[in-house]
């Protein structure tokens, strides 16, 4: 029963992480194709948004002294964004306004993107929440940005098991929280001894 809320790691999001994201997402938008017809501040937000939980992602893996690549996107294409144990890990972030209003959302992925994703042999994606997001108006505060929720991963095999639903802007595949598996169980999944603490 809703174990994600028990697995889920809770994070505070630094200024300066923030600072750093919202630098590299003014620089992504030259580069970054607009798939949702979004102004430039609303795609700006969520570049910014998945920048943040890529950073994140990533110092969830140096506090457990995981070996990792990181491609932080710089230009067209990304061939990845993490390779841990030889194995391809996407990480997709989603925003929400505060408080616990994350635990009442799904992780959603593109259709047009699992193409893609398993053509190029992903193991992974890992669901990060953000806050400080207006889901109305589309916008990331980032003077509000303060908590990040890593509440899980899926096998990108698996995904295609949820079946893809029209959003209004994409077809997309929706997956309850319930059916991501515990943060904690992708290291075991790709097989990485963690070092004694």
């Amino acid at each position: 029963m809703n174990q994600f809320r028990e697995s889920a790691i809770k994070l505070k999001i630094s200024s300066q992480l923030v600072v750093g994201a919202r630098a590299h997402a003014e620089q992504r938008l030259k580069f970054e194709f607009d798939r949702f017809g979004l102004s430039d501040q609303q795609r700006l937000s969520m570049i910014t948004l998945g920048t943040i939980g890529q950073m994140i992602f990533e110092d969830f893996l140096l506090a457990r002294e995981i070996d990792h690549d990181f491609e932080q996107q710089a230009g067209n294409y990304d061939n990845f964004d993490f390779r841990i144990g030889g194995r391809i890990v996407e990480v997709k972030t989603s925003g929400f306004g505060g408080g616990q209003e994350w635990q009442f959302l799904n992780a959603i992925y593109n259709e047009s993107q699992l193409i893609v994703a398993l053509h190029k042999g992903f193991f992974a994606t890992v669901q990060i929440f953000i806050n400080g997001y207006d889901r109305v108006t589309k916008i990331l505060s980032c003077d509000n940005c303060i908590d990040a929720v890593i509440v899980g991963w899926i096998e990108v095999s698996e995904i295609s098991m949820f079946p893809a639903k029209n959003l209004g802007y994409a077809a997309a595949h929706v997956i309850p929280l319930n059916d991501l598996h515990p943060i904690e169980s992708l290291l075991e999944a790709l097989a990485i001894s963690r070092p004694e603490i």
